[in-house]
């Protein structure tokens, strides 16, 4: 090869798009210049991999390449003989390969022109690097990205095996490890972390501001931290190159390599090139992180002061609050603790973020925990690492939520201490003193804010106190049923106490207090709770007629029955007790789901509504007692009056009570049934007939003005019958223009008091007409005697044959025969006027009705009637009063013949049909109309005028037969006459009795 060919195999190198490419042609056209049968041409960069190029078969290549000797190779080393840059293996023929193929001082010159094409391509390449990292500066790229874009670019210029840019903590004296590797590996998780800045290699480059290049790693002259650090994960060559901007150091770009010296100062200059983009890249968006942060955190102040002083109630405004932090600081979660009612501890009222239920109620004594140690000194409290800190309290609490970092700043209103803002990161390190001032800042809304509320919650819970109170009077004293007073009671103590609410009675026998209300619990559980007075919190309470109470039932040892709190997620409780007198009658209780302290405010409302429960429960046992004795008063009213009633209704006398108008008031049912009416509102007069209203009217207000009890009697006709009606009128005392009036019906009365006055003339006539017949049976014995006597003489002397005394004879003998039929009339007029007695014997019915008969037949009055009678043969005896059945037959028989006006036929027959014997009386008169065939038996009932008939003789009859068990039947058709049939039961053979009767 002449030296003329130099300039182009020089042309070959510099116009590849690459080293590798530009060594490529190089070697090509060396082979076909030297004839050689292939080739490799190996280039060592400083501090960097070898790059080679190979021509020829690939296996001989290879071998080249490995070290693998031959006998027709040509090695030619590169550069300086003294730092040799590579070297050229040519492989030829059989004797046809030798160094004078190449010109002298070719190696040299070929390593000299690699190495400055090899610079000026490094020399493009990092400027290339710095246009896109300077170009990023302007671009929206995430700081992950354009840390991507930093490592992939430094990775073309320097050979490292690790990348990562520590970004200084001044304040704390530590670093942030960002892990860029990973960043550039697609799924890769990047492993960030902090570490603490003494005895590092950062210290030395913070210090120094220029770059650190450590070649081992495990040399003694490594700062201790970093060679620990370092070299337990196996890195054993550095180099750190700071990020400088106008404000000093604020970190570092740190490459490592597995190998030792493995960085140059061509690497540390491409390095900090490179790394002078990068450190503006990321103070611009420190500076944009910070300028938005901080945009964000003004607006995050303004819209939480709103949000916070937009409510009053005291939930919302934590609730918001806490939400808040999370949003301004960046925070994982936040939890917001207030002071209790004695300022002993510190309870989460609000708590976001959490996961767990312990964080969100947790509660801490002052003096305890990052917390309480906050709310003890008053002062902010700002933790990178938890774990590290001593005065972390419930570390258990910590750990399942994960909290590595915590900031903690007191929330005061005008030097008084509320309670503890506290702010958590997952993340260590994760506040810094600007989050701290922020949360100062907010903490100071913040704490006017929760004051406000809690001192508009209070003068709402004031305000529904004193409804409570007012709702409980107002239920007291408006209404007795116990029940519902008590629901309101309970329903009002609930609303401001509790979530539930019970009450419970004490047995005045034994003592035991049950449950007798509840506005939750099952009447299953209700059931189970007796409690002896003086035993548990409301037992104590009820003993010592005071306010008891638990602030938590599950771990409280005086709580009788823990498990049914615990069952229904109920957690604290305040008993009062229900006060009558000097003792206590039981207690209201209440009930929370929270661990709470009731405050004396609480325990003194729920007294005093355990007091108007009691007011109400005594006032039901009054009222109870008094309705038993209203009720026993009532009912003893109640039965005099329904007494009163049944006398009235039952009275045989009409009571009317009357108005001043004369209207009825009342009437009942006697007096309805005298008048045929009694409609309530109508006038007395207007019930009877005209002709009779205005006299009982003027009679009626004249008894009214006099105030006298006053009597009157009237016929009436009322119902188509004659009444006579006693009036007697009473004004009722007391009762301004009302009186009674009494109405009688005495016409039976007065019937019977002239049947009286008729029976007394009949009786008396009777006794005259038994003593006129007595009188005559003398008088009639002594013609009848002289008839015969001259009858006898006349016989006896012969002188009856005599012409003139031919009709002597016969007249003698009328005389006699009348005398005697005299007689025998008068015996039968003594015989029925005598007291017929109660005797009975069986007695031939065909004689009675002959004698009745007979009786009849001579009767002026009957003279022009027709008797035919129709006697059955061999008629059974009946055993009967002869009298008394002589007196029913003359009765049927007089009123049929005076049915007949004394005219007409009456028929009398007799007939045994089966084991009675029937006595028929037929007449042939007008007959009974059919709507008084019902009637004609009723005592003093009659169809005859006015002092013509007494109605009682039917009545009489029908009583004497019924009394021997017989009946009387009627048949009557209107204009054919009656037949009245009178049967009784016949005498059975085997019962007949000895001739001469029995008694």
């Amino acid at each position: 090869m002449t030296t003329s060919a130099f300039p182009a195999l020089l042309t070959s190198l510099a116009a590849g798009a690459s080293l590798e490419e530009g060594l490529a042609r190089t070697l090509r056209r060396l082979v076909a210049l030297t004839g050689a049968a292939g080739g490799a041409l190996v280039f060592n960069p400083p501090h960097a991999k070898p790059i080679a190029a190979t021509a020829g078969p690939r296996n001989l290549t290879r071998d080249l390449l490995a070290g693998a000797s031959t006998r027709h190779v040509l090695q030619i080393p590169l550069g300086a003989p003294a730092r040799p840059v590579g070297r050229l293996v040519l492989l030829g023929r059989a004797g046809a390969l030798k160094r004078t193929a190449l010109p002298p001082g070719f190696g040299r010159e070929l390593g000299a022109a690699i190495e400055q094409v090899w610079g000026l391509q490094r020399r493009t390449l990092r400027t290339t690097m710095l246009t896109e990292i300077t170009r990023l500066l302007g671009s929206s790229d995430s700081l992950d990205e354009v840390l991507s874009a930093f490592a992939e670019g430094l990775a073309r210029l320097v050979d490292f095996d690790s990348v990562a840019a520590l970004l200084l903590d001044a304040e704390r004296g530590e670093f942030e490890v960002l892990d860029v590797t990973a960043r550039t590996v697609p799924g890769r998780i990047a492993r960030d972390l902090r570490l603490p800045l003494e005895r590092t290699l950062l210290e030395r480059v913070v210090a120094s501001g220029s770059a650190v290049r450590v070649d081992d790693l495990a040399a003694a002259s490594v700062p201790a931290a970093s060679r620990v650090t370092l070299g337990a994960r196996g890195w054993r060559s550095a180099l750190l190159v700071p990020l400088v901007t106008q404000g000093g150091v604020f970190g570092a770009v740190s490459l490592v390599a597995a190998r030792p010296a493995a960085f140059g100062a061509a690497d540390a200059e491409s390095a900090a090139e490179l790394a002078q983009p990068l450190a503006s890249a990321i103070e611009q968006r420190r500076l944009l992180d910070e300028s938005r942060r901080r945009a964000e955190e003004l607006a995050a102040l303004y819209t939480t002061s709103q949000l916070i002083t937009g409510r009053l109630d005291v939930a919302s405004v934590l609730d918001r609050i806490s939400g808040s932090v999370t949003a301004l600081i960046g925070s994982t979660g936040c939890g917001i603790g207030l002071l209790d009612a004695t300022r002993t501890r510190l309870v989460h009222a609000a708590a976001h973020g959490y996961k767990s239920e312990e964080w969100g109620a947790l509660a801490l004594p002052m003096g305890e925990g990052l917390m309480g140690c906050c709310a003890e000194t008053g002062q902010p409290i700002r933790v990178d690492d938890v774990r590290r800190d001593p005065r972390s309290a419930r570390r258990d609490v910590d750990e399942r939520e994960s909290i590595r970092s915590m900031l903690c700043v007191p929330l005061r209103v005008g030097g008084t201490l509320l309670g503890v803002i506290s702010a958590f990161s997952t993340r260590q390190a994760a506040f810094s003193a600007h989050h701290q001032r922020v949360l100062e800042a907010f903490a100071e809304q913040a704490g006017i804010a929760i004051q406000n509320a809690q001192l508009f919650e209070e003068s709402v819970h004031r305000t529904r106190e004193m409804r409570a109170l007012l709702e409980a009077g107002r239920a007291v004293t408006a209404s007795l049923d116990l029940e519902r007073t008590i629901h309101v009671i309970m329903e009002q103590a609930r609303a401001v106490l509790g979530v539930s609410c019970g009450i419970v009675l004490k047995d005045p026998v034994t003592g035991i207090l049950s449950s007798v209300a509840s506005l939750d619990l099952s009447e299953e559980l209700v059931a189970k709770v007796r409690i002896p007075e003086g035993v548990g919190i409301t037992g104590r309470a009820v003993a010592e007629r005071r306010p008891m109470q638990s602030a938590d039932l599950w771990n409280d040892p005086r709580a009788r029955f823990p498990e049914l709190p615990r069952a229904q997620g109920l957690r604290s409780l305040l008993a009062a007790p229900l006060r009558v007198g000097d003792g206590a009658i039981g207690a209201i209780i209440v009930l929370r789901r929270d661990v709470h302290e009731f405050s004396p405010a609480e325990e003194e409302l729920l007294q005093a509504l355990a007091d108007q429960a009691a007011i109400a429960m005594e006032h039901a046992r009054l009222y109870e007692r008094l309705e038993a004795r209203v009720a026993d008063r009532t009912r003893e009213l109640d039965q005099q009056k329904r007494f009163v009633e049944v006398v009235l209704e039952t009275l045989p006398l009409g009571v009317f009570v009357l108005d001043a108008d004369l209207a009825i008031v009342r009437a009942n049912r006697a007096g309805a049934g005298a008048l045929g009416e009694a409609p309530t509102g109508k006038p007395f007069p207007a019930l009877l007939p005209p002709a009779r209203a205005a006299e009982v009217e003027a009679f009626l207000r004249a008894a009214v003005a006099s105030q006298r009890v006053e009597t009157m009697e009237h016929e009436l006709a009322v119902g188509g019958d004659v009444r006579v009606l006693r009036l007697t009128v009473a004004p009722l005392a007391g009762a301004a223009a009302h009186v009674v009036l009494l109405v009688a019906d005495v016409t039976r009365a007065k019937q019977l008091e002239r049947q009286m006055l008729l029976t007394e003339r009949l009786s008396t006539a009777g006794r005259l007409a038994s003593g006129v017949a007595h009188e005559l049976n003398n008088p009639l014995a002594t013609i009848a005697g002289c008839a015969e006597a001259l009858s006898a003489r006349l016989t006896e002397s012969g002188l009856a044959d005599r012409p003139e005394l031919a009709d002597f004879r016969g007249y003698l003998t009328l005389i006699e025969e009348e005398a005697f039929r005299c007689k025998e009339i008068t015996g039968s007029l003594l015989q029925f006027v005598r007291e017929p007695g109660d005797r009975r014997a069986p007695t031939d019915l065909n004689a009675v009705v002959a004698k009745t008969i007979e009786l009849l037949s001579h009767q002026s009055r009957f003279a022009g009637s027709r008797f035919v009678t129709e006697p059955a043969p061999e008629l059974p005896p009946a055993l009967i009063n002869e009298g008394q059945f002589r007196q029913v037959f003359l009765g049927v028989a007089s009123n049929g013949l005076e049915a007949m006006d004394g005219r007409g036929r009456l028929t009398v027959r007799t007939r045994a049909i089966r084991d009675e014997v029937e006595v028929e009386f037929e007449d042939e008169g007008p007959g009974v109309p059919e709507e008084m065939l019902g009637r004609i038996f009723d005592p003093f009932f009659t169809t005859k005028p006015p002092g013509q008939g007494t109605g009682l003789g039917l009545a009489i009859a029908q009583g004497i037969v019924a009394d021997h068990g017989g009946r009387i039947e009627v048949q009557s058709r209107p204009g054919k006459g009656s037949v009245f049939r009178i049967v009784v039961p016949a005498q059975p053979q085997e019962t007949a009795y000895p001739q001469g009767g029995h008694e």
